[in-house]
């Protein structure tokens, strides 16, 4: 790992205190044209009292540079299970795989409550980097802005952190790192993919996290399942 590889990831931690991730996604930065994406997700948060919270998205890519995903929200606490939002992104890779010394790529998002009471928006970085010996590291850094038309306005930012060995496509062991304004938590994941067809594979997502601060919850269990197509 170069030294200003290690640079960017200290400052972001500095600089990324606080933000909002429901699910405490890792991006990368790349872009395949033409592939679609069908994703499940589910976050169940502190074992003692689980709050659950759930996302079902729709992902197409336009060209080589730029994709675009619709997400349905759900949560157990404050609706039942009932859809309580939606968001719109947009990933935008910035170069070619391999071109520079770290991928680059930007999301921007924008969320609103089903009643329109909260919405909010975010633009964030995608780094991923290729390390020696299989290991390849990745880093979000996002600003966003929450409003709601009260005088509570505020912009938090983030940070989501991720490095994984690649043992082979369907197993990739990996120890993550996020900073929020809700949850500073850190654990392992493991990740996978297992290809159906020519074009099309089915990837899965398990982590488990803890909380490295009092507001945090203790353990978070995050399962996600992505159809490729």
């Amino acid at each position: 790992m170069t030294m200003r590889w290690l640079g960017i990831m200290f400052g972001l931690i500095f600089f990324c205190d606080q933000a909002a991730a429901d699910l405490n996604s890792v991006y990368q930065p790349y872009v395949n044209q033409g592939e679609r994406e069908v994703e499940f997700a589910m976050l169940g948060l502190d074992f003692r009292r689980p709050v659950y919270l759930r996302r079902l998205s729709i992902a197409y890519s336009w060209n080589d540079d730029i994709s675009t995903e619709i997400y349905l929200l759900a949560d157990s606490e404050r609706t039942g299970g009932r859809v309580r939002g939606q968001e719109v992104e947009l990933k935008w890779q910035l170069t070619e795989q391999g071109e520079y010394w770290a991928d680059w790529g930007l999301i921007f998002e924008y969320e609103r409550s089903t009643d329109l009471a909260e919405r909010e928006v975010a633009i964030g970085v995608l780094i991923e980097k290729e390390l020696a010996q299989r290991w390849v590291a990745s880093l979000n850094g996002l600003v966003e802005y929450e409003f709601n038309g009260a005088t509570d306005n505020e912009f938090e930012n983030a940070l989501h952190g991720r490095i994984r060995y690649l043992h082979s496509m369907t197993l990739e062991p990996a120890l993550e790192l996020h900073l929020d304004d809700e949850d500073y938590a850190v654990g392992p994941a493991m990740l996978g993919a297992y290809r159906l067809a020519p074009g099309r594979a089915l990837r899965w997502d398990i982590g488990v996290l803890f909380g490295l601060k009092n507001r945090s919850p203790d353990q978070s269990l995050r399962i996600a399942f992505e159809l490729e197509f």
